[in-house]
């Protein structure tokens, strides 16, 4: 063919990382015990592994209900804790092969989310590992994959940014460039695996000397596909999982060869493929130097490999060792003996004092310490962890939380009536402050839908306790509800309204909502159509040109339907009539101002208030035969006119155009002689 023989170079850092070579051993320690053994999940995201422990009678199982006796091994991805607690509550034989670096991804979710920052999850949200790490932080937290979805985050007051573990470095620093400007407290940790990086680092490194790529690992497992898109950006690069998926045909021309492989992929894979690669060389004595070479470079990496790692996780099981404290998670009493505005110290009888930070005294926002406590107060609190110096960090928070939890617990099975305030809206609702933050829904907040869920906010209103899980970790823990009780305080008002209503009371309501046809109106209790012929005398083309929501309004009780309970109003029957504003407005020989609205043969119609016109005859346009009246005015026109005659009776008025411009003409002759007399 030409291509061959073939130079192989393998990767400084390929295959098993640490925490997966860990647990591969811890399986293969189960496997030679007695009883069954399962996994939680595939070991590692590699099928032949999957297999090779199956046939050890090692079987993965995707739920604990699945175990039929035995014991389970939990994976180097991790489990969340309440998986942990099933499985001590059940009694189960436990292996954990968590990967050392997980757990330290673990142990900062934690922490994160009970220092109360903006926890953001770079990762894969359907990976397993970034699922457990989600757990740990009690599912309150943002997993994003890409910078485009950090650009699209809000501004927050505190930003905590952790990475599943097999993520590409330079990605993971992209987004945290990204993230900077979002927060005003930002805290980012670096929780890449080394070994991911390194294998990524060598394999770009092997890119530049290589004419081809050969990454070798599942396609299912996250790190293999980092490793392989770092590949891709460097060279021509081929993705196998096993020596199987080799052919010949593949390395057509290619005389420089660089092997790498995932993580998760296994030594026997690595070497079987170095081999086939080997017997596809044309001539035999290069076949066998070429065999060698590549046996003693890859027994050098396997080597290195183990010693580095042996190294690595040794530090990294101390440090986990460090971050465990015996008194962690006890709930003691202590006395305050210094208050500061950012801290408390608190004497707990030990041979350390505990110090409360600002942030963990209450669950409400507070400037300073001061506003809470005071020096000789005795106080129960919850040991968070021991710093390095022996301080003890301590959370007031957190045992008032969880005494405000039992008490809303009781509440709701009891169904009692709670007081909570409306802390700001959400989608789907509003969140209200209860002692701990509960959700109320939209649909909830009144009897009936409500537009401007806003005006809701910093006021203080009663509920009932609708839903309380404390388990729960997706959504709110407790919800509440003020419908039940709206729709009892307005059957109360109901009844009293029918009581005491009747046709011709005038009573004050306010516009509840405005439709096409009218208005409905909140006599207190009950609501009452205001129709939009009822509005006002004269016509309007919407009631919206007159009402507004929120208005309150005095209105008429035009009629009851008690039977059907429907309640007519009028605003009309109110308000003074157009021909009542005229008589007690105008007189007979008053000039004044009107528009011409409309043009007859005989005359102009003008109209002197809304809902108001007069008639000026073709007689009375002009001192002049008129033959039409529009060759004197004209529709829109503004025009004066005196008035000649008002017949209330009738509803006429009898208006001159001609006498008012006599009028006028007369009162400047006048103004001109008085003028001439002055001079």
């Amino acid at each position: 063919m030409g291509c061959f023989p073939l130079e192989l170079l393998i990767a400084d850092h390929a295959g098993f990382c640490g925490g997966v070579r860990r647990a591969f051993q811890m399986a293969e320690e189960a496997g030679q015990e007695h009883g069954k053994w399962y996994t939680l999940g595939p070991l590692v995201h590699n099928e032949e592994v999957i297999r090779y422990f199956e046939n050890q009678g090692i079987k993965p199982i995707h739920q604990l209900s699945e175990i039929n006796g035995g014991g389970i091994i939990i994976r180097s991805h991790g489990v969340t804790p309440e998986i942990i607690r099933e499985v001590e509550e059940k009694g189960y034989l436990v292996k954990d092969a968590t990967c050392p670096l997980v757990k330290r991804v673990h142990n900062l979710a934690q922490m994160l989310r009970g220092e109360e920052y903006e926890v953001i999850i770079f990762g894969d949200r359907n990976h397993p590992e970034v699922q457990g790490i989600l757990g740990w932080c009690d599912y309150r937290a943002t997993v994003i994959a890409s910078v485009d979805e950090a650009r699209e985050l809000k501004q927050v007051n505190k930003l905590g940014i952790i990475s599943q573990t097999t993520k590409s470095e330079e990605e993971y620093q992209s987004v945290i460039t990204e993230l900077f400007p979002k927060a005003q407290e930002l805290r980012a940790f670096h929780t890449i695996c080394p070994a991911s990086r390194k294998r990524q680092e060598a394999a770009g490194v092997l890119c530049n000397e290589v004419d081809m790529m050969l990454v070798i690992g599942d396609e299912s497992s996250s790190n293999t596909r980092t490793l392989a898109r770092k590949c891709i950006a460097g060279v021509k690069t081929l993705l196998i999982r096993t020596a199987k998926d080799l052919k010949k045909e593949d390395f057509e021309g290619i005389s420089r060869l660089g092997i790498t492989a995932g993580a998760s992929t296994p030594d026997w894979i690595i070497k079987e493929v170095v081999e086939k690669m080997t017997q596809f060389d044309d001539v035999a004595p290069q076949e066998q130097n070429q065999e060698t070479t590549n046996e003693e470079s890859f027994a050098n990496v396997e080597a290195q490999e183990t010693t580095g790692n042996e190294e690595s996780f040794a530090k990294m099981e101390a440090q986990m060792a460090d971050l465990a404290t015996p008194n962690r998670g006890d709930v003691i009493k202590g006395t305050v003996i210094q208050v500061l505005d950012d801290e408390v110290m608190v004497d707990v009888g030990g041979k350390s004092e505990g110090v409360i930070p600002l942030r963990e005294l209450s669950v409400k926002d507070v400037n300073s310490a001061k506003e809470l406590v005071s020096v000789g107060e005795e106080i129960e609190v919850l040991v968070l962890k021991w710093d390095d110096d022996g301080t003890i960090l301590l959370s007031k928070k957190k045992v008032d939380s969880k005494k405000v939890m039992d008490q809303l617990e009781n509440d709701f099975k009891e169904g009692k009536v709670i007081e909570g305030t409306v802390a700001g809206t959400v989608k789907g609702g509003l969140l209200v402050d209860v002692g701990v933050i509960a959700f109320l829904p939209a649909s909830h907040v009144e009897d009936g839908y409500v537009k401007n869920l806003d005006e809701y906010v910093n006021k203080t209103y009663s509920f009932k306790v609708i839903e309380f899980n404390r388990t729960k970790k997706r959504g709110s823990q407790i919800v509440v509800s003020r419908k039940e009780l709206v729709e009892a305080e307005k059957s109360k008002q109901r009844d009293a309204f029918w009581a005491s209503i009747e046709e011709g009371q005038i009573v004050k309501g306010k516009v509840k909502r405005i439709v096409d046809y009218g208005a409905f109106i909140d006599l207190g209790g009950f609501e009452g159509l205001l129709h939009v012929s009822e509005i006002d005398h004269v016509r309007i083309d919407h009631p919206s040109s007159v009402l507004t929501e929120g208005e309150e309004i005095e209105v008429f009780i035009l009629a009851l339907d008690r039977e059907k309970q429907r309640v007519s109003l009028s605003r009309k029957k109110l308000l003074k009539s157009p021909w009542e504003i005229v008589l007690s407005k105008y007189n007979e020989g008053d000039i004044i101002e009107g528009t011409v609205v409309r043009i007859a043969p005989f005359g102009a119609f003008v109209e002197i208030e809304p809902g108001v016109d007069g008639l000026v005859h073709i007689s009375q346009l002009a001192d002049r035969r008129v033959e039409k009246p529009q060759d004197v005015v004209s529709v829109d026109e503004k025009i004066k006119v005196k008035i000649l005659s008002i017949d209330p009776e009738e509803k006429r008025i009898g208006l001159s155009l001609k006498e008012a411009n006599e009028n006028s003409e007369e009162q400047e002759v006048q103004e001109y002689l008085d003028n001439q007399e002055q001079e």
